[in-house]
């Protein structure tokens, strides 16, 4: 009875053993990381990452958080309270500048913002030297604030003189301002506008980028020691962005309806804001030369006071080994082939 006893623990014990070598990633802890946004459809492969489990099988465990301003959030990341920001490139710009040791390692989105305006008024704003002398609504630290201000500069329009920029606490008040005629015209960002057209009856007479196509937008920020210290953890993260972004393109109906449940916005402006007017575009690239050259323009108009090596706190590597590896998983998918040419054009 002891032989027979003892054979069925070794028997167990084997099973147990060959069932742990066949599953070695179910048993491994996940690496966790909290990641802080802004509701817009932008920033949504946040979103089809999680939903699709791409970061559950790349061994990631994320926490979304929403926050209402750049500035809001990207003073929890400082804070340790986030390991991932996506607020912008003015905001985490400027607190690199000012000594934060942030590191910009992937991006979320290029373009998205637009100017908003009484539907009366909009046909007076068709070109930038109609904004001369007119009040215009502004969000501090936001993308399309500074792309704006460096519009008119090239323009020949000084934006310190020639037009009243009101910089009022969030994009919210930049729609109630603009409702209320306290301000001409205001700079808002998906899919502000597009509530704002319906819901408001108000009108987009300008979207951001007829002054400047294909400008960077949100930008992926960590802290520059638990980058450093975890960078195998962050190329996985990297890895379910960049699946997130096939499926993005590949799947609109679906992208919407998870967009839609994420953010409990009208489905209709979910699909006009991502596919329909294409007001923006998805894109994990880390795109060095567009935030380079976002930091140049933030230094020509006087948006910073001081200038700073921030190129040093931009990785490429990072997502070039994810992108590689997805590659090597992959070799002729089509989309991943796109990217990294993209990525060489972009950041080489």
């Amino acid at each position: 009875m002891k032989m027979y006893w003892k054979s069925i623990i070794t028997g167990a014990l084997s099973l147990a053993a060959v069932a742990a070598a066949a599953a070695p990633e179910d048993s491994k802890p996940l690496d966790k990381f909290r990641v802080g946004y802004i509701a817009e459809p932008a920033h949504g492969l946040h979103f089809l990452a999680k939903e699709q489990g791409f970061f559950k099988e790349e061994g990631i465990e994320v926490e979304l958080f929403q926050f209402s301003t750049t500035a809001e959030g990207l003073t929890a990341l400082k804070a340790e309270k986030l390991d991932v920001g996506t607020f912008g490139t003015a905001a985490p710009l400027l607190f690199i500048s000012k000594g934060a040791d942030f590191t910009i390692f992937g991006g979320m989105m290029i373009g998205g913002q637009a100017i908003i305006t009484k539907p009366e008024n909009a046909e007076k704003f068709k070109n930038l030297d109609n904004f001369r002398g007119k009040r215009i609504g502004s969000a501090k630290l936001t993308t399309g604030d500074v792309i704006f201000r460096a519009a008119l500069q090239r323009a020949g329009i000084d934006w310190r003189k020639d037009v009243t920029i009101v910089e009022l606490p969030g994009v919210g008040a930049v729609v109630e301002a603009v409702k209320k005629g306290s301000v001409d015209a205001g700079i808002v960002f998906s899919p502000h506008f597009s509530l704002a057209v319906k819901n408001g009856g108000l009108k987009v007479s300008n979207y951001i980028a007829d002054f400047c196509p294909d400008y960077t937008c949100c930008r992926l920020d960590a802290n520059t020691k638990d980058f450093n210290a975890r960078k195998d953890a962050y190329k996985r993260f990297l890895i379910a962005e960049i699946r997130a972004y096939k499926f993005y393109r590949e799947n609109p109906d679906e992208t919407v309806k998870i967009f839609t449940k994420a953010l409990k916005i009208d489905e209709d402006i979910i699909r006009a804001d991502t596919y329909t007017n294409k007001t923006f575009q998805s894109n994990p690239d880390p795109l060095k030369k567009g935030t380079l050259d976002f930091w140049r323009q933030m230094r020509e108009i006087g948006y910073v006071a001081n200038d700073y090596p921030v190129e040093k706190h931009i990785d490429t590597q990072v997502y070039r080994q994810a992108l590689d590896e997805v590659l090597a998983r992959y070799p002729n998918d089509k989309t991943y082939l796109e990217m990294a040419e993209f990525y060489k054009k972009q950041n080489e």
